[in-house]
């Protein structure tokens, strides 16, 4: 992944072919001590996997691909354990130009993903929700 920071605090990354998104993004907040924000993003990938929470679990669907991220939008923020969570759903394109969205479990980039990141100067915690089976927002 490479990066630029802007001079008004926003964060451009560009996702390079093969790296995972999710990992690749949890890492880099990690390393930036990012542990609040906003971001959003558009791309393609391969090996996608989405997810929609209905009756306290989620249900999970893998697309193989080629997908397109038609819209990728989320937030940041710290889990109890002290590591950045971008928490991120997406809607994706097939090729047949059908659509479905959800959480974004799993993405492969396939050959590149765009995204603006708005870090936030202070940490937003994330913590188990047990009655919902959640990590929710701890405000």
């Amino acid at each position: 992944m490479r990066h630029r920071d802007l001079p008004d605090g926003r964060i451009v990354l560009k996702f390079l072919p093969g790296e995972e998104l999710v990992s690749t993004l949890t890492a880099f907040l990690n390393d930036r001590r990012i542990y609040g924000g906003s971001l959003t993003g558009i791309g393609a990938g391969k090996d996608v996997e989405l997810g929609h929470f209905s009756e306290g679990r989620y249900h999970k669907v893998r697309f193989a691909g080629p997908v397109e991220f038609v819209s990728l939008t989320g937030n940041v923020s710290r889990v109890e354990d002290g590591a950045a969570f971008p928490h991120l759903h997406a809607v994706i394109s097939l090729t047949d130009m059908s659509t479905a969205g959800g959480h974004v479990f799993q993405a492969s980039i396939e050959p590149t993903c765009e995204v603006y990141l708005w870090p936030s100067s202070e940490p937003v915690e994330r913590r188990m929700d047990a009655a919902k089976g959640l990590k929710l927002l701890d405000l």
